[in-house]
Formats: C-alpha cells, sequence, structure tokens
C-alpha cells in the first residue's frame, strides 16, 4: 500500500468521517445540515473532519454570495468516487452476523 492510500484510509479511518462523506453524498452540503446528520458531532469536530477532507482533495469548500453569506462543501470528483466503495461497505455490514461477545 502507498503512502497516499495509507494516508486516506488513516482519514476515513477517524471518528465521524464516514458520517461526515455518507450526508455528502446524500446531498447535504451547508454545515448546519451536515451537524444535524450527525447530531451527536459538535460543531468543532465537524469543522476539523472538514477541513481535513478539503486538505485530502475530497471536498471542495465554497463561498456563496448573499446576506448571509453561506459556505457549501461538495464533494471532488475523488470524493465522490468513495460513493460505491462506501455503499459496499454497508452491504457488507447488513449481510454480516451480529457480532457476539466474548466471555471474560
Amino acid at each position: 500500500m502507498n503512502e497516499e492510500m495509507a494516508a486516506l484510509f488513516a482519514l476515513l479511518g477517524k471518528r465521524w468521517t464516514l458520517s461526515v462523506l455518507g450526508a455528502l453524498l446524500r446531498g447535504d452540503d451547508r454545515f448546519d445540515q451536515l451537524r444535524a446528520a450527525a447530531p451527536r458531532l459538535n460543531a468543532r469536530m465537524l469543522s476539523s473532519r472538514l477541513s481535513e477532507l478539503v486538505h485530502a482533495g475530497l471536498l471542495v469548500r465554497e463561498l456563496a454570495a448573499g446576506p448571509p453569506p453561506l459556505v457549501h462543501y461538495r464533494l471532488t470528483t475523488a470524493g465522490a468516487a468513495l460513493g460505491p466503495a462506501l455503499a459496499g461497505f454497508d452491504r457488507c455490514m447488513d449481510r454480516a452476523p451480529a457480532p457476539t461477545q466474548e466471555a471474560a
């Protein structure tokens, strides 16, 4: 595995990253919409994840003019390409047996 792929998997493995990407894939694109999609996600963590995703080239941050100015996030081509992979993970989890608890 090359460094770029390892960095991508590390980012995807961070808490809330997949929730944010899932919301973006469903069409949510504003900060408040993304936050509402994951109610336990606080604003500071969401801001951090969005910045990391922009830095990784998976999102673009756009400022829409108008009172009040609105910030929109959209998936780049690379970010949108993750959609089928994430859907595959969902299908895999739907078919997986329920986890069992090991005896203590």
